[in-house]
């Protein structure tokens, strides 16, 4: 007695070792067919039956594949298909709730086995569902088969069923996962493509002021357009970056904003003036919301340099990004031109920068170089590559 109490107790500390383990895979794995598999060895090996296996409930609500188990010939997990038919074990354990135990299929009458149970000597099993989340259908089943006769008592019942109940959460955890990757990757892709066509909008509007300032006959005019044409298209290369480099919510702000400088120096290049670009730019990401503002500060500055710095036919420009200090990123935009005039608050471009500073929460520093002007922005969110 005192030895059938024993080895009582030591299969109970068994199952309570193996039910820790499983919980703890359940939780953390992204694999289910690795939870699957390993339900199957611990239960067959907790209930010493040697025989386990998994069934999954298809989409038709009727049809149910094995798609995991253990002491089965090849051939029967992720092959055998099984009907819940009416006689069926199949359709008698998805119309009850409750575990269904059978402890001698030769004894039973209610409902036939599948064929390939017979094969392989099946003489008794336990068979529970795994529940299915909110409402749903069951997600499946677990059943522990025996080659013996075999009563299998309440605890060994519950044994099971709390395997089955950790199955379910299991599934639950990552079917919730795959349906939120399905959103966002839904998300992203709208995003993607909302991206893209105001790449396109911001092309087209490039070009019909570009067709403007071709007909534009005033001066005035023709000055007006251009510089409306040079924000928009920095706001278009922006899109551009963003599109070609797949991240809709990333840029790389020194590759976004040196480009931008050569742009604008080529579009002036047939203004007779030979102006050096230096850029210092080191790589760093910044969201889209603060590359746009950045983007509008540099075609201000290099523009109001090269329309008012420089005297004669030569001049430099220059641009530099770096991390400064306290995760904050420093932006420098120089000129060695006739430098900053004593009122310096009048023109439009200067106004603009002012104001997309305050926008970014930059910290602005105006200060002459000796010759020349230097502007110094420090803010925070662009971070080192």
């Amino acid at each position: 007695m005192a030895d059938s109490a024993q080895r009582s107790g030591d299969r109970l500390l068994a199952q309570q070792t193996a039910l820790a383990r499983f919980g703890e895979l359940a939780l953390h794995s992204e694999d289910l067919q690795e939870i699957l598999h390993d339900a199957c060895r611990l239960v067959a090996e907790g209930l010493e039956t040697g025989l386990a296996k998994v069934l999954a409930l298809q989409p038709d609500g009727r049809t149910l594949l094995v798609v995991a188990g253990v002491g089965w010939e090849p051939g029967v997990v992720g092959h055998a298909v099984l009907r819940a038919d009416p006689g069926t074990l199949e359709a008698c354990a998805l119309a009850d709730p409750d575990p269904l135990v059978c402890a001698d299929t030769e004894a039973e009458t209610r409902y036939r086995i599948a064929p390939f149970m017979e094969a392989h000597g099946v003489r008794s099993f336990v068979n529970v569902l795994v529940i299915g989340a909110d409402g749903r259908p069951p997600w499946g089943m677990l059943e522990v088969d025996s080659r013996e006769p075999r009563e299998f008592d309440a605890d060994e019942t519950a044994f099971l069923q709390t395997y089955a109940n950790m199955l379910a959460a299991a599934v639950d955890r990552l079917r919730s996962g795959d349906e939120l990757r399905a959103r966002a990757a839904d998300v992203e892709r709208l995003f993607r493509e909302l991206q893209h066509r105001v790449k396109n909008n911001l092309q087209v509007i490039v070009g019909l002021m570009q067709l403007q300032s071709r007909r534009a006959t005033q001066p005035e005019t023709l000055e007006a357009l251009r510089v409306v044409s040079q924000r928009v298209d920095a706001l278009r290369l922006l899109h551009d970056k963003l599109y070609l480099a797949g991240d809709v919510d990333r840029v790389d702000l020194g590759a976004y904003l040196g480009e931008l400088a050569g742009t604008l120096l080529r579009f002036h290049a047939a203004e007779e003036r030979q102006v050096r670009l230096v850029l210092e730019m080191r790589r760093m990401i910044a969201a889209p919301e603060q590359a746009a503002p950045l983007g509008l500060i540099v075609n201000e500055f290099i523009t109001n340099s090269l329309k008012y710095a420089f005297e004669g036919p030569d001049g430099t420009v220059g641009l530099r990004l770096e991390p400064a200090r306290g995760g904050e990123a420093r932006l420098i935009l120089w000129d060695d031109g006739r430098g900053l005039p004593d009122q310096r608050a009048g023109g439009t471009g200067m106004r603009l920068i002012d104001g997309l500073a305050r926008q970014l929460s930059a910290r602005v520093d105006w200060s002459p170089t000796g010759r020349g002007t230097r502007l110094s922005l420090l803010l925070k969110g662009p971070r080192p590559a």
